[in-house]
């Protein structure tokens, strides 16, 4: 195996890059809808202080409603959580982030917060199965990937598993679990590391005239409304997101996924697949990317690409063009985005 990075056998990731009282801006005005909101002063806390938020549109002040009525830091309860859906026991969860913190966590509190933000943890449905089959271990892949850039790549092998063989649907998805499987130890990081064409540079080759942009609610944006109130980082929002989706949803099964398209996967696309690519690679030169996060959903697997604050037509092109990359490994017929 090429050189690629670490790999995070056994390591406890914390979402520890940020100062867990940093909350970021709130988006809008709970009482207007306004978006002229500035930061107005804190409030004491049992542990730390509250951020208090001033609306100039309607002159109001407010602070985010998940702190309300709230002891601990949001973001040392998205630790305890995540632990806990890591398979570690309410006991070291509780012990860990105590440890981290500096403030003390007790199993009662633990199992509170994960009765409080239940609707945010459907993995919780999956654990007792997958605690009894899976050693902790052997649940997640994780590697870190220096690309160019670093990129965390993981996979949950557990959910994974559950998922392709639960439902009959997901069934043809298998070879996603090989490919996924694949990354570890035959990832050509050299290519990812030389290459100069990247899937996100091509944002003007399709034309989307025919495109249908359709809103869906669904679990992924409630998770992710609720998580990003704790992080006022934009650089780290990607991270804490990804890794809190994969550990405690039902359906991310990856992150930072690596995939590459060469100039005998577009040939394979144009006369094999009937596919209009508007593209032309020579011989040696390769497009690489990177899925933010993939799911197995409803029958068919999602592409996600974390956008924030972003106009979602800068980001289609690349998203239509990693769908055009991944489809190749997988060999099974899945409908683009």
């Amino acid at each position: 195996m090429e050189n690629a990075g670490t790999r995070n056998e056994g390591k406890i990731t914390l979402f520890d890059k940020e100062d867990p009282e940093i909350q970021r801006v709130p988006g809008v005005c709970p009482y207007c809808n306004g978006t002229k909101i500035i930061r107005r002063g804190q409030r004491a806390k049992k542990y730390g202080e509250v951020q208090i938020f001033y609306c100039k549109s309607c002159e109001r002040k407010f602070t985010p409603g998940i702190s309300k009525h709230r002891t601990f830091p949001l973001r040392l309860i998205l630790d305890a959580i995540t632990l806990y859906n890591r398979l570690y026991s309410l006991e070291d969860s509780a012990k860990l982030v105590s440890e981290k913190y500096g403030i003390e966590i007790s199993r009662h509190a633990l199992t509170k917060w994960l009765t409080d933000y239940r609707q945010y943890l459907p993995f919780l449905r999956m654990r007792e199965y997958v605690e009894k089959k899976y050693d902790k271990k052997k649940v997640l892949e994780e590697l870190r990937l220096f690309h160019g850039q670093i990129y965390d790549f993981k996979y949950h092998r557990a959910k994974t598993d559950l998922l392709l063989e639960e439902s009959f649907r997901n069934y043809r998805f298998r070879p996603l679990r090989e490919f996924l499987e694949l990354v570890i130890a035959e990832c050509p990081h050299q290519i990812f590391k030389e290459s100069q064409k990247r899937a996100s540079d091509y944002k003007n080759i399709f034309n989307l005239d025919t495109v249908k942009i359709i809103p869906k609610t669904n679990t992924a944006p409630k998770i992710t409304r609720f998580v990003i109130q704790a992080i006022a980082n934009n650089k780290l929002r990607h991270q804490v997101l990804q890794e809190f989706m994969l550990i405690n949803d039902s359906v991310t099964v990856a992150t930072e996924v690596p995939v590459l398209l060469d100039a005998e996967d577009v040939h394979h696309f144009r006369h094999q697949l009937n596919f209009n690519v508007p593209l032309e690679l020579a011989e040696d030169e390769v497009i690489t990317g990177h899925i933010d996060m993939v799911q197995l959903r409803n029958g068919m697997i999602h592409i996600l690409d974390l956008t924030f604050n972003s106009k979602i037509h800068n980001t289609l092109p690349s998203l239509h063009l990693i769908f055009e990359i991944v489809t190749t490994p997988l060999a099974s017929p899945i409908s683009p985005p």
